[in-house]
């Protein structure tokens, strides 16, 4: 089994068509075949179930894949370290975040990251605390700045930072005498917040800045 293969395997198994994956890895789509194919017969398991119409991950690809992104992932870090080792420090740094980290711990690290390390080039792109792992794992960006999740498998977080949240009501509402207010509080409430998927875990309101685990 080769690294190359695991990249290919990938490859298919996000853009679920053969064509676009040759294209992404830039091989043409009947090698690209082959490829998989010998990949499945090394493993002894179907990776795909494919036909005319579409292609799908069976359960043991599902499986695999989660697996394929680690390893590549690991392996792009060593290759980062290595350098870094042997004093050929990355060029370049990309960088996920939340929008609360925009605006609030994010301007100081790039500032800190810009004076010690004048020659590194910083990337950053904004998402969904989902989309941040995901590039993450899939080696697309280097560290993250995240809200608090439960479990995030093969990488590591730690809290930089807490934040307040606060409610506004009109005036009129029975909850704007109110000295304490609680969740429950606001069940029957109409809110104007940010995404369902953005406060999943808002109880606990801290970005966290999140990297693979060396």
């Amino acid at each position: 089994m080769e690294l190359r293969q695991l990249s290919y395997f990938v490859a298919v198994a996000e853009e679920l068509h053969f064509g676009r994956a040759a294209a992404r890895v830039h091989i043409a789509q009947p090698a690209l075949s082959c490829q998989i194919q010998a990949l499945e017969k090394e493993l002894g398991v179907r990776l795909f179930e494919r036909s005319t119409r579409k292609v799908e991950l069976t359960r043991a690809g599902e499986v695999f894949y989660d697996r394929s992104v680690r390893i590549l992932g690991e392996v792009g870090l060593s290759a980062e370290v290595a350098r870094s080792v042997a004093g050929q420090a990355a060029r370049t740094i990309r960088i996920g975040t939340v929008y609360p980290a925009t605006t609030g711990v994010l301007p100081a690290f790039l500032a800190r990251i810009g004076r010690k390390y004048p020659d590194i080039e910083l990337h950053v792109t904004s998402g969904s605390t989902g989309d941040i792992i995901r590039s993450i794992e899939n080696s697309q960006i280097n560290l993250g700045f995240i809200r608090p999740v439960e479990n995030i498998g093969s990488l590591r977080f730690f809290p930089i930072a807490y934040e307040r949240y606060l409610l506004a009501v009109e005036r009129t509402s029975p909850l704007a005498v109110r000295s304490e207010i609680d969740r429950a509080d606001l069940r029957s409430e109409k809110i104007i917040a940010f995404s369902r998927q953005n406060l999943s875990y808002t109880e606990r309101c801290s970005p966290r800045c999140l990297r693979p685990t060396a």
